[in-house]
């Protein structure tokens, strides 16, 4: 087997968008994310996605931003505004972990702190499986073992009487006891809807559902702690540059584009070939070659997006064609079906900054600068050194709204 590597953006664009092509990068955590949308290819996958894609829609994004994220963000900040601070990372799973389990349809049927606690608990153990591709350790069955036993502990406790409910509900629909309206907006209700003709077996649902959760959070935690430590770092570094911040309703997003460019949750993406065929450069990929797609390189081309692009800098100027936050989100058929949940639209000129659609993570980064957040000066932010991607494990923070930035 031969390894193809593509760094430059428009040969990046053109693998991601060979049928031929299938997604590899999670071949190791096939425990975990063998069924899952991401990993699914051709039919399979187009049928999983349009099912799926029924809840993705604009205004139920927009309900998110405008009702369901402030209550969140309120209540989830509360106590680390009034302990003075806290772990960046451990709070924004607890944001995360409170939207996507609703988004995804997971019930929660007592909504306490300790409840939350055991989601909290069982993500970080699914997201150990995405990851083990990139360990450095030796033996990874120990993190696999830990795998299985949330997956178990998932299917019991949470997705059973989720889909318990929702099929009972499409029962009560289907006899005309409830309205369509009465039935919940979700992914996994969105599943249950469609398994006539999806056919998914139990095991594959309970793939989707931690899926659904993994991507919805976990990944949303990287992008988000990258970003306000970009942010901080620039402001510290341009005190007469960070006054934008407050004078432009649009610019915290801009912020975000610029580290989502820096700081992809997946720095490659993998491909194995289905099929001889030949890339954008004129190798040629024989059936079985992988294909790495280098995702990080590919956006920091200088002829892209100008001088230094290793530098954070969101007053950069983009060539016309690629997006600001350059491949990150994907491209072709595996673009991330969230992603304006996640990082909202582009505005336009002209754009009304009350109707625009921001995206959860630049909302939450935007309500953590307007709290004053600012690194520990007594403690110092650490990387997880087990993985090769570049990702926070600890973040300290503290709160002083007195220096907030926004």
């Amino acid at each position: 087997m031969t390894v193809h590597t593509v760094t430059d953006h428009e040969g990046c664009i053109h693998a991601l968008r060979q049928p031929d092509l299938r997604q590899s990068l999670y071949d190791a955590a096939a425990l975990m994310m063998e069924h899952v949308l991401v990993n699914l290819h051709g039919e399979a996958h187009r049928q999983r996605r349009t099912v799926e894609s029924s809840v993705f829609r604009k205004d139920v994004f927009l309900a998110y931003e405008k009702s369901i994220l402030p209550r969140t963000l309120d209540e989830t900040l509360a106590p680390y505004e009034a302990a003075g601070g806290g772990d960046l990372v451990d709070i924004g799973y607890r944001i995360m972990m409170n939207l996507t389990v609703d988004f995804a349809g997971i019930d929660r049927p007592l909504r306490t702190a300790e409840e939350t606690g055991e989601l909290l608990a069982l993500l970080k153990d699914f997201s150990l499986a995405p990851a083990l591709g990139q360990s450095l350790e030796a033996d990874v069955e120990p993190r696999k073992q830990r795998i299985r036993d949330a997956m178990a502990r998932f299917d019991e406790r949470f997705l059973k009487p989720s889909l318990s409910r929702r099929r009972a509900l499409l029962a009560d629909h289907a006899a005309g006891r409830i309205a369509r309206e009465a039935l919940p907006s979700d992914v996994l209700m969105a599943l249950v809807m469609g398994q006539d003709r999806l056919q998914m077996t139990e095991p594959q649902l309970v793939q989707e559902g931690i899926f659904y959760m993994l991507a919805g959070a976990h990944t949303t935690i990287h992008s988000l702690t990258h970003a306000v430590h970009e942010i901080l770092e620039w402001a510290a570094a341009n005190p007469g540059d960070a006054a934008e911040l407050r004078a432009n309703p649009f610019f915290v997003q801009r912020c975000v584009y610029e580290s989502v460019r820096l700081h992809p949750s997946s720095p490659v993406a993998k491909r194995r070939a289905l099929a001889e065929l030949t890339l954008a450069d004129g190798a040629v990929v024989a059936a079985g070659d992988e294909v790495v797609v280098d995702l990080r390189t590919a956006n920091r081309s200088e002829a892209l997006f100008g001088p230094a692009p290793d530098r954070f800098d969101p007053h950069r100027p983009i060539a016309k064609g690629p997006l600001p936050y350059g491949l990150s989100m994907g491209h072709g058929m595996h673009a991330c079906l969230g992603r304006n949940l996640a990082i909202g639209v582009e505005p336009k000129p002209g754009a009304d900054p009350a109707l625009h659609q921001y995206g959860v993570v630049p909302l939450i980064v935007a309500a953590l600068l307007k709290r004053g957040i600012t690194r520990d000066p007594a403690d110092t932010p650490t990387k997880d050194e087990t993985i090769t991607r570049i990702t926070w494990s600890r973040y300290p923070v503290r709160f002083r709204p007195e220096t907030a930035l926004l």
